[in-house]
């Protein structure tokens, strides 16, 4: 019969190999969310597949998308467990061990870091519908007061001018982005969306390396993502040329530290034309974001 000392020798070999298990899936985790932003940012024709994804999902970090696209080809609608339950959806049994593994923060505020957990597309549950939305149309009401909410996301001065031969445009000289009123109010929308990351990342002037090519990806990317959320028209950005660009030689942590920047930014644009046009679904956002970072 083994002794005290044994017993308690056993439990502390057998605590000591759990860490080490899961330290060690931890990395692979990593390392596994690294390779599938290196190529994010490598292949453009992954970064659209990406941008897609994000857009649909942007309250989901970039990582765990990352994460997601290396997991579950053709996914659509990504979240947690508990972010299902939020829509009154539910993992199907036969799902739940073929989610996506990521990274999410604790329930507990209190605990520090982030735990393994999983992500399940919505093929994977049942139950009630999601709510389809509703895309802005070319004109009218909805589409005026989301124009008029976007232009309050700008950090600089929005003024008219038809001497510019875009829809909308940034002057980093003048600090203003002017709007050409011969267009449409989609053309318009979408234009504008790229514009405002543009004169964000300008910071009124206070970025003294800003230029326009330089951020032209960001901003691209960060406008057709607002635009895919609410529905307007819009090209996909310049990827062929700049992707590699852009990101070549940096490290994986860069590479998503930059591609959150801009999830970050289409996340806080769309949110505020979101609470213009859709204040209640807006706050209902707001409670399921906390359970899917």
């Amino acid at each position: 019969m083994p002794s005290i000392s044994d017993i308690i020798k056993n439990k502390t070999t057998r605590d000591q190999a759990r860490t080490e298990q899961r330290q060690a899936e931890r990395e692979n985790l990593s390392a596994m969310r690294d390779g599938s932003l290196d190529f994010i940012t490598s292949d453009p024709a992954y970064y659209q597949k990406y941008l897609d994804l994000q857009a649909d999902n942007i309250h989901c970090s970039v990582g765990n998308v990352a994460l997601t696209m290396a997991q579950l080809q053709g996914a659509t609608r990504i979240g947690s467990t508990s972010y299902w339950h939020g829509l009154g959806r539910y993992v199907r049994d036969d799902a739940m061990n073929a989610g996506a593994t990521v990274f999410v923060p604790p329930r507990d505020r209190k605990y520090r870091g982030y735990f393994m957990g999983s992500y399940y597309d919505i093929s994977q549950t049942t139950g009630k519908p999601l709510p389809q939305p509703v895309p802005l149309e070319a004109k009218g009401p909805r589409m005026e007061a989301a124009l008029a909410a976007l232009m309050d996301q700008s950090p600089v001065t929005v003024a008219e001018s038809r001497d510019i031969e875009a829809p909308a445009l940034y002057d980093p000289e003048r600090l203003t982005i002017f709007i050409n009123p011969d267009y449409s109010h989609g053309a318009v929308f979408a234009a504008l969306a790229t514009e405002i990351p543009l004169a964000r990342a300008h910071d009124r002037g206070y970025n003294g390396n800003f230029k326009r090519e330089f951020y032209a990806l960001d901003a691209q990317s960060a406008g057709y993502m607002v635009c895919r959320r609410f529905g307007v028209e819009c090209p996909m950005p310049e990827m062929t040329e700049h992707v590699n660009g852009t990101y070549n030689g940096l490290p994986p942590s860069t590479r998503g530290e930059m591609l959150e920047k801009v999830r970050e930014a289409a996340r806080e644009i769309g949110n505020g034309v979101e609470q213009t046009i859709s204040p209640r679904q807006q706050e209902r956002g707001s409670q399921n974001r906390r359970h899917s970072r």
